[in-house]
Order: structure tokens, then sequence, then C-alpha cells
């Protein structure tokens, strides 16, 4: 019994050195598990998930500058609250997508090779299933997928679920310009916060939404 007492706090000592000498390692495992990077292969569209920005545009505009995809699609989120009232008052805020298109076009991007999805979405999820539809009434078969690093595995996921059986295929390419590193996220609090979301989301996707139909109820 008192062997058993000893080596009780011994062991425990011993794990949290293991732990404290294995953390950076481990915390960059965690970040590199969200990253999925696929190499830019010529598409039929570049499509830009709402969120962050300008990251995301600008990788949009140098595929399409490098000639990968000859037209860019934006997706919509629901409109911003009270941008309604706003603009009743004379007021002009852009929401993301219009801000997507600005810097797309002030980059040399011309209008007429930018596309919005009309359909205003809420989540990774429904972003995904409207725009498969889009997709597959526009007759696109091969699409860029640009979003953000940490974003960009359950993204990869949630797209090719989604699109099986649709015959879209799907690169991911997460935004070079976006500053979320694997070896260093847990110093800055705005990506660890990024970090304990993006897996609680993926852990939703998982459990939840994995398991939901393929395509939205008409």
């Amino acid at each position: 019994m008192r062997r058993v007492i000893v080596w009780v706090p011994v062991a425990i000592i011993t794990v949290v050195v293991l732990a404290y000498t294995a953390r950076r390692p481990l915390l960059t495992a965690i970040g590199s598990f969200l990253i999925v990077h696929d190499p830019p292969r010529p598409a039929d569209a570049i499509v830009v998930l709402s969120g962050s920005l300008p990251d995301r545009i600008l990788e949009a505009v140098d595929l399409y500058q490098a000639h990968l995809a000859p037209r860019i699609v934006l997706t919509r989120e629901q409109p911003l609250p009270g941008i309604e009232a706003l603009r009743a008052r004379g007021g002009i805020l852009q929401e993301h997508h219009e801000q997507n298109f600005s810097v797309a076009t002030q980059l040399g991007v011309p209008a007429s090779a930018i596309s919005i999805m009309p359909t205003p979405t809420s989540s990774t999820f429904v972003e995904a299933q409207k725009l498969i539809g889009y997709l597959e009434a526009s007759r696109v078969r091969s699409i860029l997928l640009v979003t953000s690093k940490a974003h960009a595995r359950r993204a990869a996921m949630i797209f090719r679920h989604l699109a099986s059986g649709t015959g879209v295929q799907i690169s991911v390419c997460p935004s070079r310009y976006d500053p979320f590193a694997a070896d260093t996220w847990w110093q800055h609090r705005a990506f660890v916060r990024r970090v304990a979301i993006e897996y609680g989301k993926l852990l939703t996707y998982l459990l939840v939404d994995r398991w939901r139909p393929l395509r939205p109820a008409p």
C-alpha cells in the first residue's frame, strides 16, 4: 500500500513533465489538423466562402489572375442586423459579399466574371447545400474552394460529403493571407478562440450535420 502511495505522485509528476515537454508538438498538431490544402488546379470556378475578409477574396483574385478559373462565385450571408434600417436612413454599409465584389473589381477582376449566389445562408453546412445546387444549375463541374486556414478541413469535409454523387470536383485552397499559423496559434488569444470554436463546430458536424439528408427538403 505504501508503494502505491509513493508511486502515485511520481506518476502524476511524470505525466505533467511529459505533457509539458510535448506541449509544442501536440499544440502544433492540433492546429495543423484543421488545415487542408489541395494543389490548385484548373477549375470551372473559384468559390469564396463568406466570412473573413479581405484575406479570402485576395486568394481568389490571385487564383483568377493565375488563370486557374474563368469566374469567381461569392456566397451571401444573412443580412447584417439593422442593415435595412440603416439604409432607410440613408446610411451606407456594404455587406460581406459586396465588400468582396468591390475588392475583386478594384484589383482588376471584371465584374462580368463575378457571380453572387442569390440565397443567403447562416452556416457552412447550409452554405454548402445551397451552393452545390447553385453550381449544378450553373453547370459548374469543378471548383477551387477558398476559405480560411482553420476552417479548411471542416469546409472540405462538408462540401465533399454534400457533393458526393453530383460530379462536382472540389479543391480546397485556404488563403495564404490568413495569418493563422499552426505552430504558434496558442500564443494569440484570437487564434485560441478560433481553434476552440472550430473544433466545437467540427464535432457538431460529425455528430449531427453529417447525418442530415444530402439535399435540403424542397
